[in-house]
């Protein structure tokens, strides 16, 4: 009897935490506080395959109201093994591994911190997260090219796995609608004495001891993502622009040829768009066939397959560009003026560096028909206009989509006049961003064209969509808005 009465208890006790932290989860503020300031200590522990790390994470609270607790994500394998406020007081928290709730294959470990004192409106603190674990990846939920671990070959730390502290709620949905972060960051990271450690910030500081070496990065602009990546690496360098390229040991002719392409490309988007409002220091992070390209705003981690095929220079030109992006003020931006800039871009910068005639119309019409497949694969293409793209999480369209419109709009605008006016909207808004309604009106007031029914069918209404999916080839579709 006295077993049974045990195991009923047991079974509250467990039913009675897992209704506390539903409540918990569905009792906060669905709002998120704004981080503003990293400071991450990393240890990477190739014996045990395990990452120990202390975050300094500041948070700001934009609200009208006080904040009693700040959400955390962290990688499911992660433990935080203390909290701490800025004056070194102890702060309570609860942790537990819970599946996205608009995603249900992806688990993070959820954590919950109570402030001591609750953050006013307009006012920012500090907390101290002390944390370790292990990383395996997440390939499990389709994110085939998340496959971080701890490995002495190449180790890489970032917000894809969630391997160092965010805030957010195991909600796709709501930390999307929060917006990009934008926050400084300096870190320290020891490795072993004959692993390099790479990140798209300023070195400041580097020293060894005992077998290991510590690196110390420090931001160039304010960020939205910290990646970290550990190899046997070689570096080149260029001073006078101030480039780096991490690269595998094997892989120095192709490590030259990206260093020499990025000289020519910072040159010619300088000569298109003017120069860039101060001198911004750039990396590219050599990272192993799979694990995906990405960039932050100073940075590339850029796959190996890239050193070694010259016809991927593209993909850094696409980088490159976004550096002439302004930043931009909608919450949830549809991304074309970007992604679909940047397409429009590497290919033209492609014909003007490589001499390949012709590349700019054939990616378009492989963009064209790719768009009217995906069309017919997904209906809501159809449906939602390109404005709405970002609420409605379609952005990876306006890489296509996005393309073809700066492509039709080069065909009606001009060149010339396109490059231009692209490199008006930086020098006008690069200081204080730009909505993209904003950037729509300011490239039709430098272009000096009535382009409101353009702008109607493509950005606000599904009718270039429709044209894509119903017309023959892509020369009708210019065919159309040429005459328009």
């Amino acid at each position: 009897m006295r077993k049974r009465v045990f195991l009923m208890g047991f079974v509250l006790i467990l039913c009675c935490s897992f209704c506390s932290l539903k409540r918990s989860v569905s009792s906060l503020n669905r709002e998120l506080v704004r981080t503003t300031g990293y400071q991450l200590d990393v240890r990477i522990d190739y014996e045990h395959k395990k990452i120990e790390a202390d975050c300094h994470l500041t948070v700001f609270n934009p609200f009208d109201y006080h904040v009693r607790q700040i959400p955390i994500v962290l990688y499911r394998l992660m433990k935080v093994t203390s909290v701490h406020d800025k004056q070194g007081h102890e702060l309570s928290f609860n942790q537990q591994v819970v599946s996205y709730e608009d995603w249900e294959i992806l688990q993070v470990n959820f954590v919950e911190v109570r402030l001591n004192r609750p953050l006013a409106p307009n006012e920012k603190t500090s907390i101290k997260i002390s944390y370790n674990g292990y990383l395996a990846g997440y390939t499990e939920t389709g994110m085939i090219y998340v496959k971080d671990n701890v490995d002495p070959n190449y180790t890489v730390i970032r917000p894809d796995c969630w391997a160092y502290p965010q805030v957010g709620f195991p909600s796709w949905k709501i930390n999307r609608s929060a917006g990009l972060k934008e926050f400084d960051y300096k870190i320290r990271v020891t490795v072993p004495e004959h692993l390099v450690v790479a990140n798209g910030g300023r070195l400041i500081e580097k020293f060894s001891r005992n077998g290991e070496t510590t690196y110390v990065y420090e931001n160039i602009l304010p960020a939205w993502r910290i990646d970290i990546a550990v190899a046997e690496y070689d570096l080149l360098e260029e001073p006078r622009y101030g480039m780096k390229v991490f690269y595998f040991k094997d892989d120095k002719e192709g490590a030259t040829r990206i260093l020499n392409g990025m000289k020519d490309c910072f040159e010619l988007y300088a000569n298109w768009f003017g120069p860039l409002a101060a001198r911004i220091d750039f990396s590219v992070i050599a990272v192993p066939e799979g694990y995906g390209s990405q960039a932050d705003v100073t940075s590339v981690l850029q796959t190996r397959n890239a050193f070694l095929d010259k016809s991927r220079m593209i993909e850094l030109y696409h980088e490159i560009s976004h550096l002439w992006n302004v930043k931009p003020l909608d919450a949830l931006p549809p991304r074309f003026e970007s992604e679909g800039l940047a397409m429009f871009l590497q290919f033209l910068t492609q014909e003007q560096l490589e001499g390949t005639e012709g590349a700019l119309n054939k990616a378009a019409i492989w963009m064209f028909e790719y768009f009217k497949n995906k069309c017919r694969e997904n209906p809501k293409l159809l449906e939602v206009p390109m404005i709405d793209y970002g609420q409605e999480r379609l952005t990876n369209f306006s890489y296509s989509q996005g393309m073809l419109f700066f492509y039709v709009l080069c065909k009606k605008a001009g060149k010339e006049a396109l490059i231009k006016a692209v490199g008006s909207v930086y020098q006008t808004y690069h200081n204080t961003g730009v909505s993209t309604r904003d950037f729509l009106a300011h490239l039709k007031n430098e272009l000096g064209l009535e382009l409101d029914s353009f702008y109607q069918a493509w950005i606000f209404s599904t009718e270039a969509a429709h044209d894509i999916c119903n017309l023959q080839s892509l020369d009708d579709l210019i065919n159309k808005y040429i005459q328009q």
